[in-house]
Formats: structure tokens, sequence, C-alpha cells
């Protein structure tokens, strides 16, 4: 259901114009491989600067950055309409150490101006290194 009661009226063009606009996501690399109001999916390839030099581990600010992303174009997909985050809680599983992830976001419940999405990332074989769940107004 979207925020009107209507079929989600932000593309995946949209979506991908909106994600290029900030560069926070553009700096991380992130770049949409599925887009619906069922969910969305994002490649995140972390270049170095966001590793810990010693481990090759990917900061967990940065993987909050990616939760909180998936999330909230769940949220937006499934509303139909932009969001901003209220809330954003992160559970991170195992260090984040390979070369390429997927970030996936599933919409939970839309109201009238509150949505609940879940989000996780996860290695090109299915590990999932980190998991979240957000609260988006708009």
């Amino acid at each position: 259901m979207t925020a009107g009661g209507s079929q989600p009226n932000i593309t995946r063009a949209d979506a991908e114009r909106m994600l290029a606009s900030s560069d926070v996501h553009v700096r991380l690399g992130l770049e949409f491989v599925q887009w619906g109001s069922e969910g969305v999916a994002l490649r995140f390839r972390p270049e170095d600067w966001v590793r810990d030099p010693a481990t090759g581990a990917v900061h967990g600010g940065i993987l909050a950055t990616a939760l909180d992303t998936a999330a909230c174009f769940a949220a937006i997909a499934a509303a139909g309409v932009d969001c901003s985050t209220l809330d954003l809680r992160c559970d991170y599983l195992r260090p984040a150490l390979d070369e390429e992830f997927i970030v996936d976001g599933t919409p939970l419940r839309t109201g009238k101006r509150i949505a609940w999405a879940d989000a996780s990332i996860s290695t090109l074989d299915g590990r999932v290194v980190a998991a979240g769940r957000g609260t988006f107004v708009w």
C-alpha cells in the first residue's frame, strides 16, 4: 500500500536519480540491481578508504549507511513518496571482508505518514554480515 493508497509513483529511474544526488551514496558506490514495491536491492563494492587497514573489514558506520539506504528506498518504493529516517537499528553479525555485497531492503508496513522496513547486507554467496530495521517518515 502506498502513502496515498495508489500505485507507487517513484520509478526506478527516479530512485536512481535520488541515489545519485547524494555524494555519500555516490562515494560509497551503491547502485540499484532491483527496484519494486516488494523490495529493493543494491550492489555495494566498498573501497579501501572504508576498510580497516589491518583487517580489511568495512567500517560499521559505512555498513549502517548501506542498511539505512536500502531500508529507506524500500520504504520509498512501497509508499511511492520520498522519506527520511526516524530511527535505525543495526546488528553486525560478522566482519564484512568481501570485495562486493548485496544490500536488500524489504518494506514491512506503510502507514499514512510512517513506514517500517528491514535491510540486510550479504556476501555474494548469501552470508549475512549485517541487518537492520528502520522507521521512516514523509
